[in-house]
């Protein structure tokens, strides 16, 4: 088919990959004049929304990476240049510009029968040109949310975080920063830097999870299918029905959990019996963002003491106020700014704003203070990513299928990439939801027949398991369960029976750290030895470090009250 790709960034550029696998004829729309997205910085940015100067990833490079260009070595953070430099090595390894018209806006689109109508805009001209199929991948972060309640009478300046780049417009400012997510937390720690005083304003607390364990291993080492089919699974309170790996089947689904606990035990075993006697792993000298062991850190510049520690804690505590300790929230893998709520440097409000009047901000606990700027971390709305005759119903992305399949048109329109893990990292996502999509329109896997039975059950399911964070339809609970449901539709799933057959493997998928290369090991495009071999780099670790699994519980909600693990 001719499919037509809006967007060349992260989404965009592994869809075209995955639709050039599949045979397919691309043409790719950016209006940028490189590839990257919002990872692209260039001279007249400022009113775009794009990374800013000093952006680490929240996520190492281990699980940013696409599956069939997998970043090799350990678990690090890389910052937004870096991550830039991946994408372009990436374009460049398969030959990606050539598909993608440059300074290139599209404009609308519309249906005629079998095909689309996509009108462009370059330089000033607007023309029509036919397609297939549409991919849409230029992602949620278009329309930034700034009609905060309370803020009508505020007279100071009011910026949104779609156009922070670095600190030095608030030096030595006055400044109200309203919300908090991963980025807003670095904004939040670098305003604090240089601001003469600082106050975040929320209205919750978000799941708060460093980004280093142990001081020198990366947190997302952590999330392992076990776990998060322990959480999600086992609950009694809402069923559980996305494919995995036994499928349906009751008989499979026994053996499968009957080996897990064997081998579950046999690893653990193992673990405890060389962590004692076994050969000594030695430390790195440096942790994931490149910085000394010594002293030891829980994130970026946030050194691994008591104080800090029991703030997030304490923190923690508040984010579930229901008394649940079940993921049920986006997390803020991001810790940084804590360091300035204990030392005093940023002070927290977290009863809502009030009302404004001049410069001075009123809040519902009826405290008050003047401010120079307000600077919304406030996010964006996700009602304005329909298109011409490509409309979403209620701008939510939970009545597509999987996020990202319309249910109407015949499977030949797309929305690439508007998702979320609690944790996870949306590339790994974009890449799967590309394959099922190239796999569709090559008529090799076809659309459900029931889809829109499955789009309700889907999206009731996530609305339980994210009901901490209501306003955010982007989100999914669980990015391994969901990358499973997809890969066992498009026939990457590794089968049951090779993982009770292996025992290797089957401790590695299951009980290992999660490693988007178990989708590249069969079924189409898969590479194989290759991606085993990239599974298998982290083996050592895993085994030596099953405590650390373990104790990694204790960070991350599970069905323990809070209270029992003071």
């Amino acid at each position: 088919m001719r499919v037509c790709v809006v967007g060349a960034g992260s989404s965009g550029l592994t869809t075209i990959k995955q639709l050039l696998d599949e045979g397919h004829d691309v043409t790719c729309y950016d209006k940028n004049a490189d590839i990257g997205g919002l990872w692209l910085r260039d001279e007249g940015d400022e009113e775009k929304m794009k990374a800013y100067d000093d952006l680490y990833l929240t996520i190492s490079m281990k699980l940013m990476a696409y599956s069939d260009f997998p970043f090799e070595g350990r678990r690090v953070f890389y910052r937004r240049s870096q991550y830039f430099d991946y994408l372009r090595r990436y374009a460049d390894r398969f030959g990606l510009r050539e598909h993608i018209r440059f300074g290139t806006a599209v404009t609308d689109l519309h249906r005629h029968g079998d095909s689309w109508t996509v009108s462009v805009e370059e330089h000033g001209v607007v023309r029509a040109e036919e397609f297939d199929a549409v991919a849409i991948c230029s992602g949620p972060f278009k329309t930034p949310k700034t009609d905060i309640p309370g803020l009508d009478g505020f007279t100071g300046d009011i910026v949104h975080s779609a156009h922070y780049r670095n600190n030095e417009r608030f030096r030595g400012k006055r400044v109200l920063v309203v919300g908090l997510g991963e980025s807003a937390a670095d904004v939040v720690r670098e305003v604090g830097d240089v601001a003469e005083s600082c106050t975040l304003a929320i209205r919750s607390y978000t799941w708060l999870l460093p980004r280093v364990y142990n001081g020198h291993r990366t947190t997302d080492h952590g999330p392992v299918r076990s776990h998060h089919h322990e959480m999600l699974r086992r609950s009694a309170d809402y069923p559980f029905h996305l494919n995995t790996f036994w499928g349906r089947n009751r008989i499979v689904k026994f053996v499968f959990l009957a080996m897990s606990v064997v081998l579950g035990f046999t690893t653990t075993a193992l673990g405890v019996f060389r962590s004692t006697i076994g050969p000594h792993i030695p430390i790195p000298e440096v942790n994931p963002f490149g910085q000394s062991v010594e002293p030891p850190m829980l994130d970026l510049n946030t050194p691994h003491t008591d104080e800090n520690w029991q703030a997030v804690r304490e923190w923690n505590h508040k984010s579930h106020p229901d008394g649940s300790w079940v993921q049920r929230s986006i997390f803020c893998k991001n810790v940084t700014f804590i360091p300035h709520i204990v030392s005093g440097k940023v002070v927290v409000n977290d009863s809502g704003i009030g009302h404004s009047d001049g410069n001075t901000v009123t809040f519902q606990d009826s405290t008050t203070g003047d401010y120079d700027i307000v600077l919304l971390c406030t996010g964006f709305s996700a009602q304005n990513i329909s298109i011409g005759d490509l409309h979403v119903k209620d701008g939510n992305v939970r009545n597509l299928y999987k996020h990202f399949l319309h249910p109407e048109h015949q499977g030949t329109a797309a929305f690439i990439g508007f998702i979320r893990p609690l944790t996870g990292a949306v590339p790994t996502c974009a890449e799967m939801q590309a394959r099922y999509f190239a796999r569709v329109l090559s008529g090799k896997l076809a659309v459900p027949a029931d889809i829109d039975e499955r789009i309700g059950r889907d999206k009731e399911w996530e609305e339980h398991w994210t009901a901490l964070s209501p306003t955010h339809p982007e989100a999914i609970p669980s990015q391994v369960l969901y990358l499973d449901s997809l890969a066992a539709e498009i026939g990457c799933l590794l089968p049951w029976w090779r993982l009770v057959l292996n025992p290797k493997l089957f401790i590695q998928v299951w009980f290992g750290s999660f490693n988007q290369s178990c989708y590249r090991i069969v079924g189409p495009h898969n590479r194989g030895r290759a991606a085993l071999d990239d599974l298998y780099s982290e083996e050592i670790e895993n085994r030596r470090d099953w405590a650390f699994n373990m104790s990694l519980l204790q960070l991350m909600p599970t069905h323990v009250h809070p209270e029992r693990l003071i």
